[in-house]
């Protein structure tokens, strides 16, 4: 027998509390009723009404086997309605930040990407180098990185950001090895104060934080600006990992004292709650959410 076919019938005539009631909804006949609720009776082993001429009950046994039967229809539904919405093409406007330099970078290719695959679709895109409050400027999604506290959003952890010490090979063949926090002090150093606000910088050593003083030579919000100048031997630099990896690569600058930095960031995805998502945001932040965790894993994976 069709096993779901035949829930189907019983919670309708449960629903109806009538086998004429049942028929007339899911429109069969009255007789493909009965033959349905006695086949799945017997099948069952069980009996999950007790009818006479004039009225149907539902017995004990019926009434928990509805419950069961609700749910797992319930999830068929879901399921089908999932697969159906993902079919139909997303269309609308979403709004995403992104801190700057990783939006450009990251956040950016990714977009360009989605439109190319969804052209229904239009995307405002805002890099900015604050926290930005979604709610009250209507942002739709917003990548952060860094401490999110409290709030209504969901926040997706996407990855981890390392906040790495670096400098350029001429500026450390001009001075002594740096192998520990003392090699440090008194070097000049170029202070990127969208990361660090304070004129100190914190470590970690056995689970202890040190902060050690900075002799700044330079003090700007830009990273372009902060790495190129040390790029050019100004002095060290912090800066979050992404920032520097191209660099490195090249072997422009050199990542120091990787056993004492501070605990990495976390990267979240911010966007509403599920349930008020439409098709356009729900498909959008599952985009965003495979794209930037793979780039997270590879930045991660690279010193």
């Amino acid at each position: 027998m069709d096993k779901l076919k035949a829930m189907r019938v019983f919670v309708e005539i449960a629903d109806a509390n009538s086998l004429t009631g049942a028929a007339k909804v899911l429109s069969m006949s009255l007789t493909s009723v009965v033959r349905s609720l006695a086949g799945l009776e017997e099948n069952l082993g069980v009996r999950l009404f007790n009818r006479n001429t004039r009225k149907i009950v539902i017995t004990d046994e019926g009434r928990e086997y509805y419950q069961r039967c609700r749910t797992i229809l319930s999830e068929i539904e879901d399921a089908e309605s999932m697969l159906s919405e993902r079919q139909a093409e997303p269309l609308g406007r979403v709004s995403v930040t992104a801190p700057v330099t990783f939006g450009k970078r990251h956040v950016a290719p990714k977009i360009n990407a989605y439109l190319g695959k969804y052209p229904k679709m239009t995307v405002d895109l805002i890099f900015v180098d604050r926290t930005v409050d979604m709610l009250s400027e209507g942002i739709d999604i917003a990548v952060r990185i860094g401490r999110i506290g409290n709030h209504d959003l969901v926040a997706r952890q996407l990855g981890k950001m390392r906040h790495v010490l670096c400098a350029s090979p001429d500026f450390l063949a001009s001075r002594v090895m740096i192998r520990s926090l003392e090699d440090i002090r008194n070097q000049p150093s170029i202070q990127l104060s969208a990361l660090d606000h304070s004129d100190e910088w914190s470590f970690e050593t056995n689970g202890e934080v040190v902060k050690m003083p900075l002799q700044s030579r330079l003090s700007t919000n830009q990273v372009d600006v902060a790495l190129n100048a040390c790029i050019n031997g100004v002095g060290l630099c912090r800066f979050l990992h992404y920032q520097v990896i191209d660099a490195v690569k090249r072997g422009e600058l050199c990542i120091l004292l990787e056993d004492y930095e501070p605990r990495p960031l976390p990267v979240h995805l911010l966007y509403a709650p599920v349930k008020l998502q439409t098709k356009r945001l729900r498909s959008m932040t599952e985009w965003l959410t495979r794209s930037l965790q793979r780039d997270l894993e590879l930045i991660s994976g690279t010193s």
